[in-house]
């Protein structure tokens, strides 16, 4: 039979503690756990500190954003060409739209292109207008070319002119609008792009002799067509609402 005496009761018993007491008795163990613990702690303190920074930035520009009223200036230059077509000619016109042909500041906007002609050929009883199709050519001139508001192509068998539309810069229309904003800069941020709408821009017409309903009469084989293209250029300014 074996006997165990109180010491060796009190060593058995403290065994399982011995971990944690040589881990304090160990001070390079102390000093690696402290400097973890120091940079946990700085770590937290900052990703904190970082939330409430950014919460705070976030509310004090809700707070400070200002109301702006955008206005626009506008001005406009229009290029012209008169082209002669034979019956069932088809034409390319080139347009070259430069952006200093306008004041420093401004931003081309849109275009208007107007096609006129008119009957030349004068017979007895008159002779019906001939036909006149004109539209733009897609290509890479800068321009939104998809916008819900364009009319790219149109048609004329009354000699009435033929009005085209081509939007230039994204939403630009001229009207006076608000908006909030920290300053006048962020105000005017959505109209400082400059390259919309300069370069080259071709407008195709074509046409088809009407002939005369008097069998005795000459008929003409073809007709003069005028083209005028109106750029529209733009300056926005901000001023603050009190």
């Amino acid at each position: 039979m074996l006997h165990w005496g109180w010491g060796e009761r009190m060593e058995e018993d403290a065994k399982p503690f011995n971990p944690i007491l040589t881990f304090l008795g160990d001070e390079e163990a102390r000093t690696a756990f402290s400097v973890f613990g120091i940079a946990l702690l700085l770590i937290t303190a900052k990703v904190y500190y970082s939330i409430g920074i950014k919460d705070s930035e976030v509310h004090d520009e809700v707070r400070f954003l200002d109301e702006w009223s955008l206005t626009f200036s506008e001005e406009t230059m229009t290029l012209s060409e008169s082209v002669l077509l034979a019956d069932g000619d088809e034409l390319d016109v080139e347009f070259l739209i430069e952006g200093t042909s306008f004041s420093e500041g401004y931003t081309i906007g849109y275009l208007q292109v107007k096609i006129s002609y008119s009957e030349t050929n004068q017979v007895i009883g008159g002779d019906p207008c001939d036909s006149v199709q004109g539209s733009l050519v897609q290509s890479t001139y800068p321009a939104q070319w998809a916008d819900e508001n364009n009319t790219l192509n149109g048609g004329s068998t009354s000699c009435e002119d033929i009005d085209l539309f081509l939007q230039a810069y994204p939403n630009y229309d001229g009207q006076e609008y608000t908006r909030m904003a920290d300053n006048q800069v962020i105000a005017l941020d959505e109209w400082g792009v400059e390259d919309y709408g300069v370069g080259s821009l071709d407008v195709k017409v074509q046409l088809d002799v009407q002939s005369s309903q008097v069998p005795t009469q000459d008929n003409d084989n073809d007709e003069t067509i005028q083209i005028d293209v109106t750029v529209v250029a733009f300056k926005a300014s901000a001023e603050k609402l009190t």
